[in-house]
């Protein structure tokens, strides 16, 4: 009975032996797993990268929307009264020098009252791959353009 049991413990080391063998060679198969993984990462990061460009060209659209509707205001008397609320225009030669970065651009705008918020110009060029393009020269800027408007003048 003590044969019996050796060889059953005998067959048993070779058994596991045999696995881990074979698990050495087979190894190259699961580090491939993980190209499938980076290949579906790449793919989501295209698609949000496309759903970036389409969420600020709609926010583009959105601020030329809002600033060629006019506010106005009707009072309840019997002669109706419009009021033009416009904000004052703002125009300006801006001039962009050597070295200047995208958000130092967005905030001389924003404090130049040419553009409302630095944080959507910023994003604007971040998600359009124009901050590298940005070209230095001077520039005659209203507050009445879009960032799109203003972005593609300053980039060619």
């Amino acid at each position: 009975m003590n044969k019996t049991i050796r060889n059953i413990g005998i067959g048993l080391f070779l058994a596991g032996a045999a696995f881990q063998i074979e698990e050495l060679f087979t190894k190259e198969d699961i580090t491939s797993t993980s190209t499938i993984t980076k290949d579906a990462y790449d793919q989501a990061q295209q698609e949000l990268t496309a759903v970036k460009k389409q969420l600020a060209d709609l926010q583009l659209d959105l601020e030329a929307a809002q600033q060629d509707q006019p506010d106005t205001s009707e009072d309840n008397d019997v002669t109706h009264t419009t009021t033009n609320n416009t904000p004052s225009e703002a125009s300006m030669t801006f001039t962009i020098q050597l070295g200047m970065t995208s958000s130092e651009i967005s905030a001389q705008l924003e404090e130049a009252g040419i553009i409302l918020n630095r944080i959507d110009m910023d994003n604007y060029f971040a998600d359009q791959g124009l901050a590298g393009n940005i070209q230095v020269g001077n520039y005659e800027l209203s507050s009445t353009m879009s960032l799109k408007q203003i972005a593609e003048m300053i980039t060619r």
